[in-house]
């Protein structure tokens, strides 16, 4: 069926794996921006200021869309503590307001949230699990995944879902953090990773399909977790990636969360059971971690 999609965070990183994902498909597409219009594999990308709730307004009855990807969001968890009010204007009012304005049209909302709602004591963290973040850019996200429901009922045909650590290359020009540390080993730096710090990291491109695959696949409603299929501290991640490309793994050194100073508490372990999205989304399988960066080199 063909559909017409607005995917919110078009510039981003993970909103320019979505378009190439949607690029060779029949939908009519429309990125929202609020810095980065264009275009992108031949989709239009239109500036819509997510902290305008008027411009949001004016977008979905203009852009009438059967759904929308909601990735657009203050993601950075240290600008989050330095500018409370913005991110949760963003993450959590702008949702609300989006889900809202989107059910007078009848439009499905696929919500990208976090494994930061959970508060790292415990791991592989299932769907049903209460959420107990430890920073504002976690409340943030809590709070816009409670108004993505509510107060409306209908809404519950809604999804989130909560990605865990995202890696691959760039395709916007800037830089992942990926991109940064290979940079940094090429150059001869050497740069320390937490051992003590777990996740279930999962590459740009298999979090592309799955999020499509949810816009499309109109019966997934309600919260799912999408992260890789091995829990790994950062030190494990960054030292089979860089052995992987053949960079210089005796650069990369260890540390403890207690050896860097922080704003605020770090979680420990945030890793996602995510059977639940890979038996909904039938064929849906997650590669291994180094499998996901050859991915997201091979595919558009």
């Amino acid at each position: 069926m063909r559909l017409r999609i607005v995917v919110t965070g078009a510039s981003g990183q993970l909103g320019a794996y979505v378009l190439d994902r949607l690029g060779p498909s029949a939908h009519e597409v429309i990125g929202w921006s609020r810095s980065s219009p264009g275009h992108r594999a031949g989709f239009p990308i239109e500036p819509v200021d997510l902290l305008d709730l008027d411009a949001i307004s004016q977008a979905i009855e203009r852009d009438q869309p059967d759904a929308i990807l909601h990735l657009a969001a203050i993601s950075s968890v240290d600008q989050a503590f330095r500018d409370p009010e913005t991110a949760f204007a963003v993450n959590a009012t702008a949702t609300g307001f989006i889900a809202a304005r989107a059910d007078v049209v009848g439009c499905r909302v696929v919500f990208a949230s976090t494994d930061m709602v959970f508060d790292g004591v415990r791991g592989w963290r299932e769907e049903d699990d209460e959420v107990e973040p430890r920073s504002t850019y976690g409340v943030s996200k809590k709070e816009g995944e409670r108004q993505l429901f509510l107060p409306y009922p209908s809404l519950m045909n809604n999804a989130v879902v909560r990605l865990s650590l995202l890696y691959g290359p760039s395709r916007i020009g800037k830089p992942t953090t990926l991109d940064r540390v290979f940079d940094g080993l090429r150059a001869g730096h050497r740069q320390d990773f937490f051992v003590d710090e777990f996740r279930t990291p999962l590459d740009y491109a298999t979090a592309a399909e799955a999020l499509v695959r949810m816009a499309e696949e109109r019966e997934h409603s309600g919260v799912f977790h999408l992260g890789g299929i091995e829990r790994l501290t950062r030190f494990e991640m960054i030292g089979r990636l860089a052995l992987h490309e053949g960079l210089p793994v005796d650069l990369i050194g260890q540390n403890r969360q207690d050896d860097v100073p922080a704003s605020e508490p770090r979680p420990r372990d945030l890793s996602l059971d995510s059977s639940k999205i890979e038996t909904a989304l039938r064929g849906f399988k997650r590669p291994t971690l180094e499998g996901g960066l050859d991915r997201c080199r091979a595919e558009p």
